[in-house]
């Protein structure tokens, strides 16, 4: 099972990707904030997440100030960084920071899910990825 850890400070929209990625089999771990994905990081020990999705933009500690520990540290797991402002420059910067993809918000539930496999080294599936056939989240 492919284990996830996912940051973000909205709790609607941590709520609803926890229980999407659960319904899609992942083992998911959640955090509101930058500070809490890396205790999270801590604590997993041996047992650290095979992708991590960060919100770019998040209090006391941006998604970004956490790729930028990662990286410090050694850390080479993928990294799908997940941003409302995406812009022309924005991920050619993610990217020289060291994350592996970015992702805008909303983004359809399918994009989200082969970037995930893609990243996990799971080979994509053939079949709709949604359980209700809805394929964009309220991800704002």
């Amino acid at each position: 099972m492919t284990r996830l850890l996912v940051a973000d400070d909205s709790e609607t929209v941590l709520l609803m990707l926890e229980r999407r990625l659960e319904m899609e089999g992942y083992d998911v771990v959640t955090a509101t904030d930058g500070f809490e994905a890396l205790e999270r990081l801590r604590e997993a020990g041996s047992q650290k997440p095979d992708v991590i999705l960060l919100d770019a933009m998040m209090p006391n500690m941006s998604g970004t100030e956490v790729l930028e520990q990662l990286r410090i540290q050694g850390s080479k797991i993928p990294v799908l960084m997940i941003s409302a402002h995406l812009d022309a420059q924005e991920p050619d910067r993610m990217r020289s920071l060291g994350a592996s993809d970015c992702i805008p918000k909303p983004f359809e539930w399918e994009d989200l899910i082969g970037k995930i496999e893609e990243l996990a080294g799971n080979p994509p599936s053939d079949g709709d990825s949604s359980p209700d056939g809805d394929s964009r989240p309220d991800a704002g």
